[in-house]
């Protein structure tokens, strides 16, 4: 017994700092302040400079299935107020922010982190459901 109590604080003293060196401070900040960038814009009614956060893919499907620019698009899509950042995961150039009422997914660009999808909800064993999203 007193075994596996040392190899649980064992586990989780040298676990826990290894898994906060997994991604970069900076990559996870530079994914957060994308994240709170588009929420801002969006909630102030700028739908044409959050358009400008988007990824090519997002931008493009705003249009087919929404209007007839991307502002218009996004300003019709109904996203759900953001609310704060509750957790950031980054995968390579992927990313994925949970706020409190909406999830972002993210892509890694030269220039910076653009909305891959946003207005996502999860689904049980099934890939979220999005408002908008780009492929």
């Amino acid at each position: 017994m007193r075994t596996i109590a040392r190899l649980a604080v064992l586990t989780l003293v040298v676990g826990v700092p290894l898994t906060g060196c997994a991604v970069p401070q900076d990559r996870l900040e530079a994914v957060r302040k994308a994240t709170e960038r588009f929420a801002t814009l969006h909630t102030a009614g700028d739908f044409r400079a959050a358009c400008a956060l988007l990824t090519p893919a997002a931008r493009e499907e705003a249009v087919h299935n929404g209007g007839p620019t991307c502002a218009q698009a996004l300003a019709d899509a109904e996203l759900p107020e953001p609310g704060a950042i509750r957790s950031t995961d980054v995968y390579g150039r992927q990313a994925r922010v949970e706020l409190a009422t909406d999830t972002y997914f993210l892509t890694s660009f030269p220039g910076g982190w653009r909305i891959s999808a946003a207005g996502c909800t999860p689904r049980e064993g099934r890939p979220y459901r999005c408002l908008l999203k780009g492929d």
